[in-house]
């Protein structure tokens, strides 16, 4: 006896079938159909009745399937051999069933285009979908559109003989969101493939379980935050990429003070809960790019991966230390609370998680012996610094209205008739404490804080009235002239500023001169000239300070609407001694003779330099081999009284 199969999608595969199998030579044979289609059936037992006459035709057991499915026996025995066959089928069939229907896992088959052929009482169950309304339809439209891409992929390889196991969230017909592990296997029927069959168990509970115990293993239970071990892996990872971009860490311990006593009083179940309330608040005010943890007890730790220099880290955490010593209520009751806190920074303090932690431990230590409810950092030296900058912030917020502020005038000498012409004021603040501060040290404080407009407004009234006052006393041909930090000049109200100031002081416009920066005015090229040409059409002069240290660029310099270049003093410095400084000096007079504009050397120490100068045709020359920067009332005993004969 022997058994030939098949699956037909057309008629004329039937009779291809027929024809390369000879059945038309066999005189006993038996043939088994099954098709949902009546005209298929139709033509085959018409193809039967004319072309295989010593045929016998039966309808196969089981569902019909969209294909037809033909089995054909050829044997020489009795009727009986067929019986058993039939039977065997018969049983095989009821195994497969009852796997299909009775599996607590979702079974499914799909055609080659992925349209559902078959789905199991289980897959109904679970999706809420009855078989009449899933079959024939694409598996892809029952799942999240992100994850068809991949789900395809699954599909084509399992098409090509190769089992896929994979996860995948698979919404219900409700919209609930079930976790499905699903295998994808090949259905092969005579060596051809011709769909895939998909098995899915459900593991959501199991995913959950795991969810919760990982995050029981990684966080505080009290608090939700992170806890020891998972902000320690925080910071390694942080560490990971700052030594990839070159970026800096801030590791912080807040600690809070003498909580012990919170404790004593209301017992640790409500010392747990103010310590919730605690966390809350600290959470509400935490920069971008925080991590926030709960190290131990009263401990909270936190990692801070953006705008992380020393200064913006300091004053953060004052404003941390002020939130939290607002008062917390607990049952009815008020508790003031204080913190003290230790910082430590990468790479400074510690290139690995563990140093960055002791150390942040280190200096939080030091703060609680201190008194507590303050801040420290692990460097004493830099900490020494910050402390010394913030202090210095504070007063100079205050600098002004305690008339700290002063000006001091340094002449400026025309090389060619030797005379004073004028004077550029220069900014001093001494404080009654700390003495004396440098400009170096306190104008970029200035700039940072914002401040740097109230007192560029400052010096540009008291410079022009301190001028327009040695003009009413007949020295009006002098000029003054005055430094615009790059902040101040790129404000948007800066030219109204410079209005106002020549109002009130009633100075002519034309002896004001500004000196601005080279980057001052490449921050934005087209604003820059733009406010110069208004500048200049009131009468103002505009020069560029510190020539020569900046971009230097002759492309943009053609087209700047200036006055005047001013020579930086690194150059003047060995001017007489160093031939290249020469070139360069050289270079710059001549290029401002070219572009018909004046030339100032500043820092000029020595006759010699002078002398130099003057020979290069240099226009005018400041320095103290001219005179030091001199108080105004210096200014005029030494310059305008006691030298009137060197006044232009």
């Amino acid at each position: 006896m022997k058994l030939f199969q098949t699956v037909c999608n057309t008629f004329a595969d039937w009779e291809r079938w027929v024809s390369d199998y000879r059945l038309y030579e066999y005189d006993q044979l038996t043939i088994f159909v099954s098709s949902l289609s009546p005209l298929f059936r139709m033509q085959v037992e018409q193809y039967v009745q004319h072309h295989l006459p010593q045929a016998k035709l039966f309808p196969m057991i089981g569902d019909a399937s969209e294909h037809a499915v033909i089995c054909a026996l050829v044997f020489d025995e009795c009727r009986a051999d067929v019986d058993e066959m039939r039977q065997k089928m018969k049983i095989s069939e009821q195994y497969y069933r009852s796997l299909f229907e009775h599996n607590p896992d979702i079974v499914y088959s799909t055609d080659l285009e992925g349209n559902f052929t078959s789905v199991n009482p289980a897959f109904e169950r679970v999706f809420g979908y009855k078989a009449d309304e899933i079959l024939h339809t694409n598996s892809l439209d029952y799942i999240k559109k992100e994850d068809i891409p991949r789900v395809r992929r699954y599909f084509y390889r399992a098409l090509k003989g190769k089992v896929q196991q994979y996860n995948l969230e698979i919404p219900t017909k409700s919209g609930e969101v079930y976790l499905f592990q699903i295998k994808n296997v090949p259905i092969i029927v005579d060596g051809n493939k011709v769909g895939i069959y998909g098995i899915g168990r459900d593991i959501t509970e199991q995913k959950r379980a795991e969810e919760h115990i990982k995050y029981i293993a990684y966080h505080d239970m009290d608090t939700g935050l992170p806890n020891r071990l998972k902000f320690t892996n925080m910071v390694k990872s942080a560490i990971d990429k700052a030594k990839e971009k070159g970026d800096s860490l801030a590791v912080l311990f807040i600690d809070m003070d003498r909580f012990k006593i919170v404790n004593d009083t209301i017992g640790h179940y409500g010392g747990d809960e103010i310590l919730k309330q605690m966390a809350e608040r600290i959470k509400n005010i935490l920069p971008s790019g925080a991590h926030f943890g709960r190290f131990g007890g009263d401990k909270f730790s936190l990692l801070l991966t953006k705008q992380t220099d020393v200064q913006t880290v300091v004053e953060w955490t004052k404003t941390l230390l002020q939130h939290i010593a607002l008062p917390i209520v607990y049952e009815e009751k008020e508790f003031f609370l204080t913190a003290s806190v230790g910082v430590s920074f990468y790479p400074t303090d510690g290139v690995d998680a563990q140093s960055l932690l002791k150390n942040a431990d280190t200096a939080v230590n030091r703060a609680k012996q201190n008194g507590g409810n303050n801040v420290k950092l692990y460097a004493t030296k830099m900490n020494e610094q910050v402390m010394h900058r913030v202090e210095l912030e504070r007063y100079l917020r205050k600098a002004l209205d305690k008339n700290e502020c002063f000006l001091v005038y340094q002449p400026l000498l025309d090389l060619m008739s030797g005379k004073i012409i004028g004077s550029e004021a220069l900014l001093r603040w001494k404080h009654p404490k700390i003495g004396l501060v440098s400009p170096l040290e306190f104008i970029p404080i200035a700039e940072e804080i914002g401040f740097i407009h109230d007192l560029g407004r400052w010096v540009l009234t008291e410079a022009c009235m301190q001028t327009k006052k040695w003009h009413d006393l007949g020295f009006d041909s002098l000029m003054i002239s005055v430094n615009v930090s790059a902040t101040q000049f790129q404000h948007p109200t800066f030219f109204e500023d410079v209005q106002q100031a020549l109002k009130q002081s009633q100075l002519p416009a034309h002896c004001l001169h500004l000196e601005l920066t080279e980057s001052s005015m490449l921050r934005n090229m087209y604003y820059s000239i733009h406010v110069m040409k208004k500048l200049q059409q009131l009468g103002v002069h505009v020069s560029i300070d510190d020539f020569g240290t900046g971009y230097s660029s002759l492309s943009y310099l053609k087209d700047l609407p200036i006055n005047t270049l001013k020579i930086d003093r690194s150059f003047i410095y060995q001017l007489h001694k160093d031939r290249s400084d020469i070139a360069i000096v050289k270079s710059i007079i001549t290029m401002g003779h070219g572009l018909r504009l004046k030339v100032v050397a500043e820092g000029v120490e020595t006759a010699e330099q002078m002398k130099l100068l003057k020979r290069l045709k240099c226009h005018y020359a400041q320095g103290y081999a001219i005179f030091k920067p001199l108080l105004a009332e210096q200014f005029e005993q030494q310059v305008l009284q006691g030298s009137e004969s060197t006044i232009q």
